[in-house]
């Protein structure tokens, strides 16, 4: 035991000396004048891109994140601009106030003066806390491509690129939701592939997505949440995910990839199924833009309609094709406008769906009532079109990361038929 405090202090000693021979060359600068280079190296930072910042906001730990451009001067002068549904209506809103980098245990971002932008977050409004955000921040990294903030009250992180040239306010803000849109729009749920595990984003209505198994709805008292800021070309989380590293999604190749892990959706024919079953929607079939057959079937649709319908001739006509799944079956509703312009008739009829590798099969096989019997014994052009409907398809989606917002089906058998479908929760 004595030997072993004998090693102890030997030990000590020894770093002990390290320490007082490093201790010079650590503290050439005292205390205070290492926190004003600190300071004059934020400031440059900030006021360097000449077009300003994309700032990723986050207001607190469990907040969405949202996008805020600001141009910082030397004068200490803070343009900033944002759109969002909480705090702008969805308008765009821009406000010019000060700021100033004071330290306190590092440098800190203060924007010192009311900005209708910035301080919306952290009116505390008439509940005393309103939306829980902060106007101070910690500069933990000043580059000059990358800012990384805290705020001193929430310690929630956010994060500032340096804005491209040759975008207005406007364009910038247009390209974040039609990112938005494309990873989540129609309800779309993307995969993200990270270790050879495939896991599923749900995102929420506050716009912060749980993580599941595939095949699994996320359950909000078990699952944890991940908020992030929706970007031009993909996402950024604002905690570490799985990783222990802050990480961002850039697009590329249809796919969002990062250093070690991508967000895609699932191919397309398989995806049809999972958005009927697992996502509980349905497709709508678009019959304007299709092939010649299809359009010529749903002319004589029409014109049949029209004559039998003699009082409403110039608005009977057909309104809807929709594929949807039952507890039992796959239905296609076809729907028209007939005696009536004030309200659509629809129709079921069952149809065989069913994936076949990489190509997806349908097929009609009956009316799903007497009612529906009874309009294609008075319509029997409408056969004709579920047939043009049927057959071996390849799919291919208009936007990769979103095969809700459009897939292309080709008949396998004539390259001549072929139609579009679209999600719809």
């Amino acid at each position: 035991m004595k030997a072993k405090y004998i090693f102890i202090g030997i030990a000590l000693v020894g770093v002990l000396c390290a320490c007082n021979r490093d201790e010079k060359s650590l503290f050439e600068q005292s205390a205070a004048e290492r926190a004003e280079t600190a300071l004059n190296t934020a400031m440059d930072v900030l006021t360097a891109p000449e077009n300003g910042w994309e700032m990723l906001f986050f207001a607190n730990p469990e907040s969405a994140g949202y996008n805020i451009l600001v141009k910082f001067n030397k004068h200490g002068r803070v343009d900033a601009t944002a759109k969002n549904a909480v705090t702008t209506k969805n308008k765009l809103l821009s406000d010019s106030s000060t700021f100033v980098l004071v330290n306190d245990y590092g440098p800190i971002l203060s924007f010192d003066t009311y900005n209708k932008v910035l301080h919306a977050w952290a009116d505390p409004q008439n509940d005393g806390d309103g939306l829980l955000g902060d106007y101070e921040f910690l500069i933990l990294k000043a580059e000059p491509n990358y800012v990384k903030l805290k705020s001193k009250k929430r310690s929630a992180y956010c994060y500032l690129y340096p804005l491209k040239a040759g975008i207005t306010d406007a364009q910038y803000f247009q390209e974040v939701e039609d990112m938005q849109s494309n990873l989540f729009g129609n309800g779309n749920v993307p995969r993200l592939h990270l270790g050879g595990k495939e896991y599923m984003l749900h995102k929420g209505s506050s716009g912060i997505f749980s993580l599941t198994d595939v095949g699994k709805k996320p359950d909000t008292e078990e699952e944890d949440i991940y908020p992030f800021a929706t970007r031009q070309n993909g996402i950024h989380l604002m905690v570490p995910f799985l990783t222990g590293e802050d990480i961002q999604f850039t697009q590329k190749e249809g796919k969002l990839v990062s250093a070690n892990s991508s967000i895609n959706s699932i191919a397309s024919a398989p995806y049809v199924l999972e958005y009927m079953s697992f996502l509980s929607g349905s497709w709508v079939i678009d019959f304007t833009d299709t092939c010649d057959s299809i359009k010529n079937t749903i002319e004589a649709i029409n014109a049949k309609l029209k004559a039998a319908y003699p009082k409403n001739k110039k608005y009977a006509s057909v309104q809807g094709l929709r594929i949807k799944q039952t507890t039992t079956n796959y239905i296609l509703v076809f729907s028209y406008y007939g005696s009536s312009s004030k309200a659509t008739t629809d129709m079921s009829y069952v149809f065989d769906v069913k994936r076949e590798g990489n190509s997806l099969k349908l097929e009609y096989l009956e009316p799903a009532d007497e009612n529906a019997q009874k309009t294609l014994n008075a319509f029997p052009e409408i056969g004709n079109l579920f047939e043009a409907l049927s057959g071996t398809f390849s799919t291919e989606a208009t936007v990769a990361l979103n095969p809700s917002k459009g897939i292309k089906l080709n008949n396998k058998s004539t390259s001549l038929v072929w139609y579009d479908i679209s999600g719809k929760l």
